[in-house]
């Protein structure tokens, strides 16, 4: 299919995508539909911002081309054996001059990920207005739509840095998106990586943004019912005495403590043990390798097993695994193996997480 689309249809970008405003889920740490923790599949997405580079999004998607979810008994609902599929959340900065990168993208869309929408211009936008929120929203949706992904298609949104503010998720309201994933979850003292809230609707606003917007972080979000969260949870580092069990040496806690102090020089809880769940804030805040972060990951899915099986959305970007950080790629393919390697795991997009929210499923047995 040719990336390079017609002025005609380039016109039909700006149309808003309809979500289902019946849509009415309290946040909560309990399973959807009266279901017990053990009856549902363990959701796993993983969901690569920016992706300015060819050839690291050529990586994945080759990696992910021929897998498949677990087995199972072949239900269709619980999306057993189906493709194993992420979701790209690119800025049209890069996308506009780059022939190349919209075909890329095209790609991706083509074999079953989902695209959504980063803002086009990658800008911190904790000061933007509604209105300012909404042009870049606007420019991101038709540099998609000219590589080739229909407006329809574009239901997610997450912005740069996670940042934002009221203004922000009034935009993402207006403009119709079905979900954004951008709040932090996880940072309350209560939840300990087992019991993590699963996805929310905003219709009473969001836990973790009330708690940060208590400790004077960010703005409060208004009720914007039937518009989807799915959180980015804090992931779990390993205990010291887990530590050897997930490959690294003990002391991985007291690592990012020091690490962070002093490249950038703040204080990083130890005891809690929780870090943003982007590979940004390991690799790059924390200056860990890969298989520190593969530990991390293990563990963080590990907690979710053993726990209430909240959706676990792991934050990506693929400029971070260039080749000449082979034990990056090592790390991110050798995650998906482990994860794939566990009966109860379903590694899909954000939408199909909230296709099977709307109608849960139990794993047949």
């Amino acid at each position: 299919m040719n990336p390079l689309l017609p002025a005609t249809l380039l016109a039909v970008s700006v149309v808003t995508t309809s979500y289902a405003t019946s849509d009415h889920r309290p946040a909560s740490d309990l399973p959807p539909g009266g279901l017990a923790a053990t009856q549902v599949p363990q959701f796993v997405m993983i969901g690569f911002d920016d992706n300015p580079n060819l050839e690291p999004m050529e990586w994945i998607l080759d990696f992910l081309a021929e897998k498949r979810n677990p087995a199972g008994l072949g239900q269709a609902a619980t999306f057993d054996n189906a493709p194993v599929r992420g979701a790209f959340y690119s800025n049209g900065r890069y996308l506009d001059p780059s022939l190349k990168l919209r075909e890329v993208h095209l790609r991706a869309h083509d074999e079953g990920h989902e695209l959504g929408n980063h803002t086009y211009s990658h800008h911190q936008g904790g000061e933007f207005t509604v209105e300012e929120w909404l042009e870049e929203m606007r420019q991101n949706r038709r540099a998609l739509v000219k590589a080739g992904i229909p407006a329809t298609d574009q239901i997610g949104f997450r912005t740069p840095f996670l940042a934002y503010n009221a203004a922000t998720f009034a935009a993402i309201a207006e403009f119709g998106f079905v979900y954004d994933t951008t709040i932090e979850e996880g940072n309350q003292p209560d939840q300990d990586g087992t019991n993590y809230l699963w996805p929310y609707t905003l219709d009473a606003g969001s836990p973790g943004n009330a708690l940060s917007a208590d400790q004077g972080q960010v703005e409060r979000v208004a009720s914007h019912p039937g518009v989807w969260e799915i959180p980015l949870h804090q992931f779990m580092v390993p205990k010291d005495e887990l530590c050897e069990h997930y490959g690294v040496p003990a002391g991985l806690r007291q690592r990012i403590y020091h690490n962070v102090k002093t490249h950038e020089g703040w204080i990083w809880n130890r005891e809690a043990g929780k870090i943003t769940g982007l590979d940004w804030n390991v690799l790059e805040m924390a200056h860990l390798d890969g298989p520190d972060f593969l530990a991390i990951l293990k563990y963080t899915l590990d907690l979710r097993l053993a726990g209430n099986r909240a959706p676990l959305m792991v934050g990506g970007h693929t400029q971070l695994y260039p080749v000449s950080k082979p034990d990056r790629r090592e790390a991110m393919e050798a995650f998906i193996d482990y994860a794939l390697s566990k009966t109860e795991v379903r590694l899909v997009t954000p939408r199909q997480v909230l296709e099977w929210l709307r109608k849960p499923v139990a794993l047949a047995k």
